[in-house]
């Protein structure tokens, strides 16, 4: 607690904590309140922002991946987690030059995608009909996004499905600036996880999946492994095949994971049976989990790219296809997150909500090699993902990859 507000802690608590070990609960629990009071009446400790904080550093304590998620960021973590959400599909960040919040793209088959607004669009307000419960409020409220932070316009913008709200925006003309005002319905946002190597010139945005169309070689990258992540991938090796695949690029660079559930269902596409991942929990036996011959896609080569942002789903996947010898892994060594967290849910005073994230298992590939990197990990023990072959970038070239990536996922303006 006094770590996260930036304060030295006294000596004689100093000392408590020291001997906290021989302390029970009933020792435990004053020691926390001491502390507590100690620190006084402050705005960063105000409500329950003290025992969030308390949580969150015990349980990061256990290993880094367990973690308290209070009750203020449990709706963006399941939105980050299963890449749905209720709103009009847009991202955003702030514009410096107007003090306003721009378009990065507007998400493929949203509200604001069907209506017309285009990446480099400027909002300049936003007019809301309804409060957050979906009440009808006496008069329209008019927003200026003038100085507003790009969490400050979310929240704004965001409201229960089948609401209206406006979008006013500011867009470069040929003749001038202008500005135009968007009606849109909140709806359900599935964002995008599949992508291919270039949008395609059409109203849709639809995927290109060819980085040599002559050649036939396939390219798809996968942001992450949400639930709705394997149907999309069918769907788009499908059309692949339809018109000619003579080899596979699967991008798993920068993916930090997902679905275990994902991660199996992928692995099983690209191999015949036999083992995906081995999962052993801290106690208990472990559970092996198979793959099935009935569906795989064995007839064409595969390359997948990794680095050292593939994480947790993209290792199980590729240590998958590496032990199957199904297909050469090329880029850095993967991350080396090999655990497995259990999400328990806390319900608080109020109808506040939150959330435990537990590391309850460890990944193993099929061929029993440990994917999870211990905290004093070194480089020559057994940890994530070594390529077969190794293609390795300077921070500047990562950095610079990791942008270019994300410019391709812009619906580019007409």
């Amino acid at each position: 607690m006094y770590r996260a507000v930036n304060e030295k802690l006294p000596d004689e608590l100093a000392e408590r904590v020291k001997n906290v070990a021989q302390l029970d609960r009933r020792g435990l629990r004053e020691l926390l309140i001491d502390v507590r009071q100690e620190l006084g009446s402050r705005d960063d400790l105000k409500g329950p922002k003290a025992s969030d904080i308390a949580l969150n550093r015990m349980l990061h304590s256990l290993d880094p991946h367990s973690t308290y998620i209070d009750a203020e960021k449990v709706a963006e973590f399941e939105r980050l987690t299963k890449q749905e959400f209720i709103g009009v599909g847009i991202q955003i960040q702030k514009d410096f030059a107007s003090d306003m919040i721009r378009v990065v793209t507007p998400l493929r088959g949203g509200p604001a995608h069907r209506a017309g607004i285009k990446a480099g669009d400027i909002i300049t307000k936003v007019t809301n009909y309804v409060d957050k419960q979906g009440r009808t409020l006496p008069q329209p409220q008019v927003v200026s996004m003038k100085g507003k932070s790009t969490t400050d316009a979310v929240k704004i913008i965001l409201g229960p499905r089948g609401t209206k709200v406006t979008l006013t925006v500011r867009r470069e003309m040929r003749d001038g600036p202008k500005e135009i005002d968007f009606d849109l319905r909140r709806s359900n946002i599935r964002v995008e996880t599949v992508f291919g190597y270039r949008r395609n010139p059409d109203k849709e945005a639809t995927w290109d999946y060819y980085v040599d169309r002559a050649n036939k070689i396939g390219y798809i990258r996968l942001s992450q492994f949400a639930y709705y992540t394997y149907d999309d991938l069918r769907k788009a090796i499908n059309e692949l095949r339809r018109e000619g695949l003579n080899g596979l690029i699967l991008d798993l660079r920068f993916n930090p994971g997902g679905y275990l559930d994902s991660a199996v269902r992928i692995s099983d596409l690209f191999i015949d049976d036999g083992i995906i991942v081995a999962i052993r929990p801290r106690d208990g036996r472990s559970l092996r989990k198979p793959g099935r011959h009935a569906g795989s896609l064995l007839d064409f080569p595969l390359v997948v790219l990794v680095n050292g942002q593939s994480a947790s789903a993209s290792e199980i996947v590729s240590a998958c296809i590496q032990d199957h010898e199904r297909g050469v892994i090329i880029g850095e060594r993967s991350f080396g997150k090999g655990s497995v967290q259990n999400i328990m849910e806390i319900q608080n005073p109020g109808e506040r909500r939150s959330e435990l994230k537990l590391t309850t298992a460890a990944f193993f590939s099929p061929k029993g090699h440990k994917l999870h990197r211990e905290r004093n990990a070194k480089p020559e023990d057994e940890w994530g993902v070594r390529p077969d072959i190794e293609v390795r970038l300077s921070p500047v070239e990562r950095g610079e990859l990791f942008e270019h990536l994300r410019r391709r996922e812009i619906i580019p303006r007409d």
